[in-house]
């Protein structure tokens, strides 16, 4: 029987009935991550036993991830850097407000045990053209512009495959992306181990490059959804089956999941220049 692990990324709640539905849950398949420690737990109200580890307590940490802003991100970082994701033969992510379905963990375990290849389940997933349709751009002439025609070359897709061949010497095309036609949302997935560390490398490195950080620095959730958009290019790449049958719902209307930081005070001009780019 192979070894699983799922971690929800939470920074305040989490919600009982989100893991009752499934009446196989288990709660050692699942580690509640709780991530920016000025917000304390609120949990009095809760009746089941969370297994739950406290983002910085990882031996290696570093919270700037966080207070910039990474977000579900900085948790694959400092699994990856900390080597946690060894312990099993596959992980995966969800977020607090994700409802699982009933048989949930029975069907995950029934998959990967019956599996004669690896398996990528994404559990929110959009079309390439949804991605696509998007416009989300990365243009460095003019970085605080957030979206505009999504043939630019300057799409965000075609900036993170660039990147991606650059970094490993690959010649992926776009007709690759169109192929797969499956996107991970909401940082929402599981996959080997293995596939995971091979991943993390550029992933990774894409953070510690800072690169994001100089787009859209008038959104304050920008670091978060452009590097989503990367992990969804890398996910897409990998030499796995990929499992889309099982989709999450995900309740958008209970609170948000992370506030607004204290770093994110832009100034004049940058909401001026925020202004000026959204209406040309």
């Amino acid at each position: 029987m192979k070894k699983w692990k799922i971690f929800v990324t939470f920074f305040k709640q989490l919600y009982d009935e989100h893991y009752t539905p499934d009446s196989s849950f288990d709660m050692k398949n699942f580690t509640f991550v709780k991530v920016n420690q000025k917000y304390p737990i609120e949990l009095d109200e809760n009746k089941l036993e969370y297994d739950i580890f406290c983002e910085c307590d990882f031996e290696s940490f570093n919270a700037a991830w966080q207070e910039k802003g990474y977000h579900e991100n900085s948790v694959f970082y400092h699994i990856y850097k900390n080597n946690l994701h060894r312990d099993y033969d596959y992980i995966g992510f969800i977020e607090y407000d994700h409802l699982l379905r009933d048989n949930f963990t029975r069907d995950i375990q029934r998959m990967i045990d019956s599996a004669d290849r690896d398996l990528l389940f994404i559990f929110n997933k959009f079309t390439f053209h949804q991605y696509w349709e998007q416009g989300v751009l990365m243009d460095p002439r003019r970085p605080q512009k957030e979206t505009g025609d999504p043939h630019s070359e300057w799409n965000c897709i075609n900036v993170v495959l660039k990147d991606y061949n650059n970094f490993h010497g690959t010649n992926f095309r776009l007709e690759d992306l169109i192929q797969k036609d499956c996107f991970v949302v909401a940082h929402c997935f599981m996959l080997p181990s293995s596939i995971f560390e091979k991943m993390m490398v550029f992933h990774a490195a894409m953070m510690d490059s800072g690169k994001v950080e100089q787009y859209h620095q008038h959104n304050w959730r920008a670091r978060a959804g452009l590097m989503e958009r990367y992990l969804a290019v890398e996910l897409a790449l990998q030499d796995a089956e990929i499992v889309d049958t099982i989709q999450l719902e995900h309740r958008s209307s209970y609170p948000i999941k992370v506030l607004k930081p204290d770093w994110f005070k832009p100034t004049f001009r940058q909401r001026l220049m925020a202004y000026i780019h959204k209406h040309l």
